[in-house]
């Protein structure tokens, strides 16, 4: 069984989950592949977002949260176009990109 497929917790505590794992190396609502092609598009997904895309990938989010396990989750954001999967995992590493610089100790 994979360790990670029996979260199903609050959304709240999901989403501290996956920001953990993800500082320690492990994204795992998605697969290396997609992870690469996005970061290809990083440019082209983030200059054209329009207001509706961006309310297509709250939903997408709204809709991964409401998913029962892991595998669900992973297959629902495989469905998702390619674009708004796209800018959710960008967005998901902006979002691990600031809880690593918060952590970080600054000097007095």
């Amino acid at each position: 069984m994979n360790r990670f497929s029996d979260i199903t917790e609050k959304p709240s505590n999901f989403l501290d989950y996956i920001i953990t794992q993800g500082l320690k190396g492990h994204h795992i609502l998605f697969d290396n592949d997609q992870i690469r092609r996005a970061f290809e598009k990083k440019d082209k997904e983030f200059t054209r977002l329009s207001t509706d895309k961006i309310q297509e990938v709250r939903n997408a989010l709204q809709e991964i949260l409401t998913r029962p396990n892991m595998e669900d989750k992973k297959e629902f954001i495989a469905q998702l176009p390619e674009d708004t999967r796209h800018v959710l995992i960008l967005l998901y590493f902006q979002i691990l990109e600031k809880n690593l610089l918060s952590q970080k100790v600054r000097p007095h």
